[in-house]
Order: structure tokens, then C-alpha cells, then sequence
């Protein structure tokens, strides 16, 4: 009697363990969407190349084509499985007319996105169109869609010399701007969280020609996503701006789905999850146990 009981807790477990393997597999081979905002100039082909090693498809300067979302997938498994959909998203305050038929571009897009960039240059001044077209339309999807705010450009920020001496404003060997230059760089976060009425959490500050914050630019990426959704863009990152600080993010992320799609069933399957989780991840088994311990 004994014997069949043990035999059907087996059979449980190894049923669970089945489930548990299945939805892992689908959080690691999500193809997130993420639309990349922003007017013509602002450096969104560039970004995207130094966080995903792809530039933009290249947007035609015929103007039917600037009025439409320019996609392209890349992916960086060779069998081309996983990926990621980048989408250029043409930027709003250029002209009245083609504001209207960008709106109408964005609520068509957004719940089909998963991530939005929005790039701002540093010198910028004007929101309040873009400032609309985010309360209206992407806002309201936030907690689906998290918007990134990335302020690129910051070495442009005034003072960029100091004209006496001629010395730069930029830190040339440590590569970050000097007090003066970065108190106007916070000055510049703290304008754009209070035009788009957000925290500065979702604001991240870069210089892609310096190759500035742009590993924290991805670290801000896979905070701010849902759990179900961090591991999909880690997974596409450049390999020289991974660290092990997107990459527990990233693995939390995806045991963390796993345990809100168990549910109420969590005290009596964590000890398969845990299981599988080392299995799954071998290369971060020590993390992911590590995790589970300090977790549960």
C-alpha cells in the first residue's frame, strides 16, 4: 500500500516537474516587443546598437515611410529562436499634421509593446506633444508596459568647456561628467520627471558616443520590466554589458513568474521548482539556490 503511495507521489512529481520545466522554457524563449520612441537625431539607432548590437533598420527619408514603425527582429541564438522585435517609432512635436497620424500610430502600437525607449536628446526643451502623447497612450499600459525615459547625449549638457582655461567639462579619465556639468545633467532629470509626471526611477541618463551609462541603462531595462519579462531582454544584451547583476535579476525574474503562475500550490511543488531551477541553469545554479534560500 505504501509501495503505490510513494509510486503516485512520483508520478505527481514528476507530472509537476514537467509543468514547471515547460513554463520555465516559455519565460526564457518570450520574444519581447519593444518599441524604441523619439525624434529624428536623438540617437536611437546608436543605443540600440551599444544595448542589442543591431542599429535600427535604416527609416527612408521618403516621407510616407517616416509616418510608419520601421521593425526588425534580431536574435542572438544562432537557430534564430527567442530574438527580440525592435520597433522605430517615429517621434511626436515635428508638425501638427503628422502628430495626429503618430497618435493614432501609438494607440495602435502600445498593447502590442512590451518595452518602450524613449529617447530624449539633452538639449531638448520641448515636451509637451510627447508629454500628451504619454499621458494619453502609453501610461495608462504602464504596468504592462514600462517606458524607459533615456536622456541620451548628456556630454552635450552645458558647460561643455570651461572657456578660460579650455578644459573640459568631462571627466576624460574616469569618464563621467564633472560636478558643474552634472548638476545640470540632474537638473535635466528632474525637468523631464516633472513634465512627464514620473518618478526618476524611470529616467536614465547616457552618452552612447562616450559609451556612458549604457550597461546601467540595461540594468534599468531589466528592473523595471515585469517578472515574466526580464530574462527575454538580458538574454539579448550584448555579451561585454551583461554583469552578474542583470544576470540574477534576470534569473529571479524568471523563478518569480514561475512561482506567481503556481500560485496558492507554492509551499508543496518550491522544493520541484527549486529542482528544476538548478537544472534549467546550471551555469548559475550557486544563484538561483542562493536566491531560493534568502527567498523562501
Amino acid at each position: 500500500m505504501q509501495h503505490n503511495h510513494d509510486l503516485k507521489s512520483e508520478t505527481n512529481r514528476k507530472k509537476i516537474k514537467e509543468l514547471v520545466e515547460k513554463k520555465a522554457r516559455e519565460i526564457r524563449g518570450y520574444t519581447p516587443r519593444v518599441g524604441v520612441f523619439g525624434v529624428t537625431g536623438v540617437g536611437k539607432s546608436s543605443l540600440c546598437n551599444a544595448l542589442f548590437g543591431k542599429d535600427l533598420a535604416k527609416v527612408s527619408d521618403v516621407a510616407a515611410c517616416t509616418r510608419e514603425a520601421q521593425e526588425m527582429t534580431i536574435s542572438s541564438n544562432e537557430n534564430g529562436s527567442g530574438g527580440i522585435v525592435l520597433i522605430d517609432v517615429p517621434g511626436v512635436g515635428e508638425t501638427i499634421d503628422r502628430d495626429k497620424e503618430y497618435f493614432e500610430l501609438y494607440k495602435e502600437l502600445s498593447p502590442t509593446l512590451d518595452l518602450v525607449i524613449w529617447v530624449i536628446k539633452a538639449d531638448d526643451r520641448a515636451y509637451a506633444v510627447a508629454e500628451k502623447a504619454y499621458k494619453e497612450i502609453l501610461e495608462p499600459n504602464k504596468e504592462k508596459c514600462p517606458v524607459l525615459f533615456v536622456v541620451n547625449q548628456v556630454d552635450n549638457v552645458a558647460p561643455i568647456f570651461d572657456y578660460a582655461t579650455g578644459i573640459p567639462f568631462w571627466d576624460m579619465q574616469e569618464n563621467k561628467p564633472l560636478a558643474e556639468q552634472e548638476a545640470n545633467i540632474n537638473k535635466k532629470v528632474t525637468e523631464i520627471s516633472h513634465a512627464f509626471d514620473i518618478s526618476t526611477r524611470y529616467i536614465q541618463t547616457a552618452s552612447v558616443t562616450r559609451k556612458f551609462n549604457i550597461v546601467e541603462t540595461m540594468e534599468k531595462i531589466i528592473e523595471i520590466l515585469p517578472n515574466e519579462k526580464k530574462y527575454s531582454l538580458f538574454r539579448e544584451a550584448k555579451e561585454d554589458i551583461k554583469n552578474e547583476k542583470m544576470e540574477i535579476e534576470a534569473e529571479t525574474g524568471v523563478w518569480e513568474s514561475v512561482k506567481e503562475w503556481v500560485g496558492d500550490a507554492w509551499e508543496s511543488v518550491k522544493e520541484v521548482v527549486a529542482e528544476v531551477a538548478v537544472e534549467v541553469a546550471k551555469s548559475v545554479g550557486k544563484k538561483i539556490l542562493g536566491w531560493f534560500s534568502k527567498k523562501f
